[in-house]
């Protein structure tokens, strides 16, 4: 867009040494809000023994391989959760045990999920909590800091 600006000014001024951006600010600024807001599609799936994780943005996946990210683990490697709201994003990060005994962070951007969905997310992470919690998974006492 904003080559297109440039080449525009140019045709109406007749001189490519001037260079008036117009629309290209602008541009700049929707493709980073985008980019903060996260991907727009992302699906959740708890059925059978793993989670599945996907975030991905179909228009700019050939930018980089962050806009496309997908994870899988056992329920049972299920930590806790954190659900970070920032203005217009929000953010779910998972605690997941290792073999190291050391805790990791999968964070996944799902801004665009509607309230009820989030809900739903948000009961079936308490619920996988409980039940690693009655099974012995979870070795420390685990607080839900979930907002």
């Amino acid at each position: 867009m904003m080559v297109f600006d440039v080449f525009v000014v140019s045709l109406e001024d007749g001189s490519f040494g001037e260079t008036k951006v117009r629309m290209g600010y602008f541009v700049l600024v929707a493709v980073v809000f985008l980019i903060y807001r996260g991907n727009p599609v992302f699906t959740y799936d708890s059925d059978g023994e793993v989670i599945i994780l996907d975030s991905k943005n179909p228009s700019l996946s050939f930018l980089s391989s962050a806009m496309k990210v997908h994870y899988e683990f056992p329920k049972r490697k299920l930590v806790g959760y954190a659900i970070n709201r920032w203005p217009l994003r929000r953010t779910l990060v998972l605690k997941v045990s290792s073999k190291g005994g050391i805790n990791k962070q999968i964070k996944v951007t799902c801004s665009y999920i509607s309230r009820q969905e989030m809900k739903d997310l948000e009961r079936s992470l308490r619920g996988i909590l409980s039940k690693n919690k009655k099974a012995g998974y979870l070795e420390e006492n685990y607080e839900d800091n979930g907002d």
